[in-house]
């Protein structure tokens, strides 16, 4: 216990927190909704949570205290690190707050829990404490952790945690009601044909709009090929089962491997075939740089499979061209996002550092999502770094694009209350990304830009 002991000393330290992505969670789709039973002071508890992003996360605790049933929300902020040979990750409680009712000055010390593991120690369930200080007298095992699964949504289970009239209970309710027996995006796992230059198609007849999904993915490239793959993955999945749970036909258009060439996208794009009411998303991951001389604020894609190929005009295309090819054509809805670095002939940079990605996909609301896809038009571009700035991934993918993807899921969420907004996906996709860059192990400053015309009925 006394490498343990050491590290929550040293945490005490922490102000500014972020959820990182560890080796035991890695999965964009994890749920967001988890049970922790726990004894503090010869008290048991058993606590409810819910997670929404890095700095978003609050637990229904519900207890009884000399034969009263108490419940109080605990707000959570979490960072993983590694200490020594351990890797530890903290979720610390703040802001206590009493959903029922209890005597006045009753107060409760929120709780803090801390999972550690190495190659040969790890425990399924978390450490807790009440202490701040985190004395080693004061730390106990949880007694269990486990995933909130939608068949728990009850409303006898619920009960011990919401009151009734309360929007979160409603929403839980509704999510058990809609999800359950039903597939909704980004919950399958949809094996995919990766085609070069070439499209496939999902056919519905629910709308007349399509959904067109071009990718230019340098999979070749030696030192981030690992990376962009898994970005490919990851939107192709999303956006294919996006389109399903709305109905809309999904044609999809790849460029990758040895046709990765500027020839080749700009042929795709020319060849892009849309109506007026289809949607359009553009999605690059791969190196991105900019001319020395150069003054349009977004990045060139480097359209270059090999190192030794030269780096010129005829092997790189502007964000800003793709944005003008796609544009022009009149879509309803135009995406064009480039997760690249936006430097002087400069290198998407690879880390070791990793970061958990959003744990906020419970499920999508199927209404959501058609008030973000066919209720909504205009263009957005989207680059992952400003001027100057490298764009930063790791064997888990590119920063900015688990960024986009936790900041969609958290909009079609069932938690959310709020009308669904591109504007907020757009602020929390350059937030969640600079918090991963302010808490990444030698990584620079990358700040996403963006120019959107988007609006929505």
């Amino acid at each position: 216990m006394s490498k343990l002991y050491l590290y929550f000393i040293a945490i005490q330290r922490i102000v500014c927190l972020i959820l990182f992505f560890c080796s035991i969670a890695n999965q964009t789709q994890a749920q967001s909704l988890y049970e922790i039973v726990f004894e503090v002071g010869n008290i048991s508890y058993k606590g409810f949570l819910v997670y929404f992003n890095e700095e978003e996360a609050y637990m229904r605790i519900g207890y009884y205290d000399n034969k009263k049933y108490n419940v109080v929300e605990v707000k959570y902020k979490s960072i993983i690190e590694k200490s020594g040979d351990y890797n530890t990750f903290v979720m610390i409680g703040s802001n206590p707050t009493y959903i029922t009712k209890v005597d006045r000055g009753v107060t409760y010390n929120p709780d803090h829990f801390i999972w550690v593991w190495n190659d040969k120690y790890q425990h399924n369930e978390p450490y807790v404490t009440d202490d701040p200080h985190f004395h080693e007298d004061n730390i106990t095992l949880a007694k269990s952790y486990r995933e909130i699964t939608i068949k728990d949504l009850t409303e006898s289970y619920l009960r011990q945690f919401f009151g009734s009239g309360e929007e979160q209970y409603k929403s839980l309710l509704r999510m058990g009601t809609v999800v359950s027996g039903s597939t909704t995006a980004t919950q399958a796992n949809t094996n995919q044909n990766t085609n070069n230059g070439t499209n496939t198609n999902t056919q519905s007849n629910t709308t007349n709009a399509t959904l067109h999904l071009v990718l230019a993915i340098n999979t070749e490239i030696p030192d981030i090929g690992r990376s962009c793959s898994v970005d490919q993955k990851s939107m192709e999945t999303e956006f294919k089962e996006i389109s399903k749970a709305i109905g809309m036909p999904f044609k999809k258009y790849v460029v990758v491997g040895e046709e990765f060439t500027k020839a080749n996208l700009e042929k795709t794009l020319a060849n892009l075939k849309v109506g007026s009411n289809d949607v359009v998303i553009f999605y690059y991951s791969g190196h991105g740089f900019r001319w020395s001389d150069q003054t349009d604020s977004y990045p060139q894609l480097d359209m270059r499979y090999s190192e030794y190929t030269k780096l010129s005009a005829n092997t790189s295309l502007s964000l800003s061209a793709v944005y003008h090819a796609i544009t022009g054509k009149n879509a309803r809805l135009n995406l064009i996002m480039g997760d690249c670095c936006n430097s002087d002939i400069g290198r998407n940079q690879f880390t070791n550092s990793s970061f958990m990605v959003s744990r906020s996909f419970q499920g999508a609301e199927v209404e959501k999502l058609k008030k973000l896809f066919l209720q909504s038009n205009g263009n957005l571009m989207f680059s992952g770094s400003s001027p100057g700035e490298y764009a930063w991934c790791n064997i888990n993918g590119g920063f900015f694009t688990l960024s986009f993807l936790q900041a969609l899921k958290e909009e079609i969420g069932f938690m959310r209350n709020e009308s669904p907004s591109w504007e907020r996906i757009v602020q929390n996709t350059k937030k969640n990304t600079q918090y991963k860059i302010n808490n990444c192990d030698g990584c620079q400053r990358q700040t996403p830009i963006s120019y959107m015309t988007i609006n929505q009925k």
